[in-house]
């Protein structure tokens, strides 16, 4: 229950942060990299708890991949000049992989 409103706070802060910057179609981007990854996360689990006891790691690493992308929209929003230019790097690292 903790970790859904964890998560849920975390996307909260994330659309908020993305619509003050006029950049809805990031934090929508952004909702559904998380939805992937909590799915990744489970079916991890789901398969590791066959053969060891996991408890709540599952839990804690979607919490803590929610709260990386919330950081990052933060900082976006704190640092925007900074947030373009490795937006830069980013794009030109992936045209030179393609």
């Amino acid at each position: 229950m903790t970790a859904s409103l964890l998560i849920i706070g975390c996307v909260l802060a994330m659309s908020v942060i993305y619509m003050v910057r006029d950049m809805p179609g990031r934090a929508v981007a952004d909702t559904a990299l998380l939805v992937m990854l909590i799915g990744i996360i489970a079916i991890a689990d789901l398969v590791l708890s066959q053969f060891i006891d996991t408890r709540s790691t599952g839990s804690i690493l979607a919490v803590a991949g929610a709260a990386i992308l919330a950081l990052d929209a933060l900082y976006g929003l704190m640092a925007p000049e900074r947030q373009k230019q490795r937006d830069k790097k980013l794009r030109r690292l992936m045209k030179r992989r393609a």
